[in-house]
């Protein structure tokens, strides 16, 4: 339960969820294998992609373009109703590609980090990431400010690192949670607010 905290035993746990969601994107989740793109799939990302783009004169072309990045950028198009992202190519042209287009052509992965970043940035709207957001979404786990805030995570007790591990999964409001053996070190207080919290989850 502990692997994701173990490289930042220095940090409070107030600092580490700070760190871990600092660009967006959950830094521990990239670093899962299913995550990292492999050398072959970061090849194939350098290949120009067959892309319809609308020129000056209005008119739509077809140009063989190379991908530069995601914008960030979303949405639902078309009577499909199919979900769009917009990308900048290595030319400077920006456009709005199906995903089924983009799958095609290798980018589930990037997609997926671009999810989580799009979804990460709708919570800091609600919740931005600072030391007094922070705070209160480890005080709702049952952490307290003086081991929040004040105390490095490598003076926290068992039960306490595991609220932390919890919090900092729960940051970003996933809409699903799976949970591996949670009741580890935790006191008997914490395993009824816990059954608790998983009964009300919504």
């Amino acid at each position: 339960a502990f692997h994701h905290i173990e490289n930042h035993l220095e940090k409070t746990p107030n600092e580490y969820i700070r760190w871990r969601y600092e660009h967006g994107s959950d830094k521990e989740g990239l670093e899962k294998v299913t995550a990292k793109m492999t050398a072959e799939e970061e090849e194939r990302l350098k290949m120009p992609i067959p892309i319809d783009v609308k020129t000056e004169d209005g008119k739509m072309h077809t140009m063989k373009l190379v991908f530069k990045r995601f914008t960030d950028g979303r949405r639902v198009i078309g009577k499909d109703k199919e979900v769009s992202y917009e990308v900048k190519w290595q030319n400077d042209t920006v456009s709005w590609v199906p995903k089924s287009k983009l799958v095609q052509a290798g980018f589930e992965k990037l997609l997926k980090q671009t999810d989580d970043r799009i979804a990460a940035l709708a919570t800091q709207l609600v919740r931005p990431l600072t030391q007094k957001f922070v705070e209160q979404h480890l005080k709702d786990v049952g952490l307290d400010a003086e081991f929040a805030t004040h105390t490095r995570i490598g003076a926290l007790s068992g039960g306490q690192k595991v609220k932390v591990v919890l919090a900092a999964a729960m940051w970003n409001t996933p809409h699903i949670v799976i949970l591996d053996e949670p009741t580890n070190y935790l006191d008997r207080d914490s395993l009824g607010a816990m059954a608790q919290a998983i009964h009300e989850y919504e």
